[in-house]
């Protein structure tokens, strides 16, 4: 009887629960197993956790070898300082099974549980696609600048909870020698991969480990998760067929599914700087994204600017600003006629908006988009004058909110100390959030750096243009806004002007 089933038959017979040194674990449950472990899901004290069995038909020097592994693989990743997204290991133990074969000292490991392994969404959205990419990059990137090679990365092995990832088994890691005392070590013709996302010099003796193995692993995650099947061979399914707002990382994935690993991205810091050149330069895709969201909360168009009113629209139209705020990055601003700044969303209110202290009460907005000059789009915005804070009867429009309730002066923010309710608070241990409302109405403008409303040489006609509006005390029409893109249009971003 092999192991395996000496184990599963000692559970059942125990009523699904064993001993640890932890103290008694219940409600055992296979969750999956491999070439030399299988796990299970626990609770100990009501909580849930999950513990790995390394179990293994070899003797001798063999069986030492798989163990000092199997003890590397919990030593080297708990004591790595200021780990995440990586799985956490509880404790390292001996479960002594007594059956009638004799007795059996098995290693295990008692790590969290989470909820489950990575799955394809059907189908993936940016967002998700992003939030994978960025895990990956970063956790990754984490544990080769520790000396550590995983050599077994796949979806059974990127473990989910409450939305976010950790990597898991580091059973068939390599570790650089220089920074770990070398516990385990795998020779070099043993052939080590999982063999569907692994790369293919794993398959083949004599190749050491090496960051490149890991990033084909990467590419191949990644297309996965993008159209449900890993590529092998020539003809590769692109993934912006999918979804066309991935076309920025089929370069990336390209690269790192190089047969020959001299040819891909020798380094997760390459793969950052790939990604950071690529849209650094492509003023277009900046452009294509604001134009984006223009057209999925405004499609009728059919005047080439639309009118809004409707504070629900307007905050989902922010909104949408703010959920790609991390991939705008510096790129998106305002200009109001005197003052200018990229754009730092944050929400006080229905139809109350804020970009860094700068606070907007917005009463309406104008959008105008098009697909084939997407350049020329710009929003303009016409904002309220705030309501001014009031202190000891004394009225600003400067102020700030301590944990988002206690109002307080701009003073004792800048300071750093508040009164509040006859005490003196330290703000360094309290989120302190800093306003500035408008003492009058106004208009501002909205675009990309690349979108000709933004461009410094077209300063003069939004501000001639927003302070007739304020001097006349109207609003603009449709033709006038018409004839205000077509002015701003003769002034083009160099980056806009090189492909026209």
């Amino acid at each position: 009887m092999t192991s395996k089933q000496r184990l599963s038959d000692q559970i059942k017979k125990l009523g699904n629960k064993i001993d640890l040194t932890l103290g008694e674990f219940n409600n055992l449950k296979q969750l999956g197993e491999g070439g030399n472990s299988i796990v299970y899901a626990a609770t100990l004290l009501d909580k849930q956790v999950a513990i790995k069995f390394l179990l293994t038909e070899e003797t001798g020097d063999s069986k030492k070898q798989k163990e000092k592994r199997f003890l590397a693989e919990y030593l080297h990743i708990v004591m790595l300082e200021g780990k995440i997204s990586i799985v956490q290991y509880i404790d390292y133990d001996f479960y002594k099974l007594i059956d009638e074969e004799g007795e059996l000292e098995i290693p295990v490991i008692v790590m969290n549980k989470y909820e489950s392994s990575l799955k394809v969404p059907k189908p993936p959205t940016k967002k998700e696609f992003k939030r994978l990419f960025d895990f990956l990059i970063k956790t990754v990137g984490f544990i080769h600048k520790n000396g550590i090679i995983h050599r077994d990365l796949k979806p059974e092995n990127i473990l989910v909870k409450d939305q976010n990832f950790y990597l898991a088994d580091f059973g068939i890691a390599a570790y650089n020698p220089e920074m770990f005392k070398p516990i385990a070590i795998t020779e070099k013709d043993e052939r080590i991969g999982n063999r569907i996302f692994s790369a293919p010099e794993q398959e083949k003796k004599g190749f050491e480990a090496h960051p490149t193995m890991d990033i084909y692993a990467i590419g191949q995650i990644l297309q996965w998760f993008a159209t449900g099947n890993t590529h092998r061979g020539t003809g590769r399914e692109r993934i912006s067929s999918v979804l066309s707002e991935l076309e920025i990382y089929e370069n990336i994935i390209e690269k790192c599914l190089f047969q020959n690993p001299k040819s891909r991205f020798q380094s997760i810091q390459e793969i950052i700087e790939f990604m950071e050149r690529s849209i650094e330069k492509d003023a277009w895709y900046y452009l294509d994204l604001f134009n984006e969201i223009c057209r999925s909360n405004f499609p009728n168009n059919e005047l080439g600017i639309i009118y809004c009113r409707d504070r629900n629209r307007i905050d989902k139209f922010f909104n949408s600003l703010k959920d790609k705020e991390e991939e705008f990055g510096q790129e998106i601003w305002w200009i109001s006629g005197y003052k200018s700044s990229n754009l730092k969303l944050k929400q006080n209110g229905n139809g109350v908006w804020k970009s860094h202290y700068r606070e907007f009460d917005i009463d309406e907005m104008w959008v105008h988009h098009d697909d084939t000059t997407n350049y020329e789009d710009f929003v303009l915005l016409h904002f309220k004058k705030g309501e001014p804070f009031v202190f000891e009867g004394r009225e600003s429009y400067y102020g700030a909110f301590v944990d988002k309730e206690h109002q307080i002066t701009i003073s004792e923010a800048d300071n750093g100390f508040a009164e509040i309710n006859g005490d003196v608070l330290n703000l360094s241990n309290h989120e302190v959030d800093k306003i500035h409302r408008n003492e009058k109405e106004g208009y501002l403008f909205i675009g990309t750096k690349y979108n000709c409303i933004i461009l410094p040489k077209n300063d003069q006609y939004s501000h001639t243009f927003i302070e007739k509006l304020l001097l006349e005390s109207r609003k603009p029409t449709i033709p006038e806004l018409g004839e205000f893109a077509f002015e701003i249009s003769r002034e083009k971003h160099p980056e806009v002007q090189r492909v026209l």
